[in-house]
């Protein structure tokens, strides 16, 4: 009766043992699915963004080059103006310098009229050490 016993125990532990492997190969195969699983999303995660990234390059590149033809156009457009103001300067630096050279001449012919009429038109004679009073 003993051997029974024994036998129906370790025939019990067997069968426990094999309900124990049975769990655990079910359990990696769940887990190995799972991986597998999660393997694609990575791999679908790191296409997605490696797409999305090469997108957002392409749209930085045209904006760039936007941005670079803006700044071309600011700069011939301040460099018009700037040509334009400098012309500007010189002409109106060459008026006022030739109204200046007419304003000297013009108060030179009148010192010289102003003698002129003083020396040959007589006036009243002031005495020398005297007073008009």
């Amino acid at each position: 009766m003993e051997s029974n016993k024994v036998k129906f125990c370790a025939e019990h532990q067997s069968r426990a043992s094999e309900t124990q492997i049975l769990g655990i190969r079910k359990d990696i195969e769940h887990l190995k699915y799972v991986i597998n699983e999660l393997e694609k999303e990575c791999e679908f995660i790191k296409d997605h963004f490696t797409t999305k990234n090469g997108d957002r390059l392409d749209d930085v590149k045209v904006l760039h080059g936007r941005i670079e033809q803006r700044q071309q156009a600011d700069l011939e457009f301040h460099e018009n103006v700037r040509k334009k103001v400098s012309e500007r300067f010189e002409k109106l630096d060459d008026r006022i310098r030739h109204l200046d050279r007419w304003k000297w001449a013009t108060w030179g012919a009148f010192i010289i009229i102003g003698s002129l009429i003083g020396y040959f038109l007589p006036g009243p004679k002031l005495p020398i050490g005297g007073s008009l009073l």
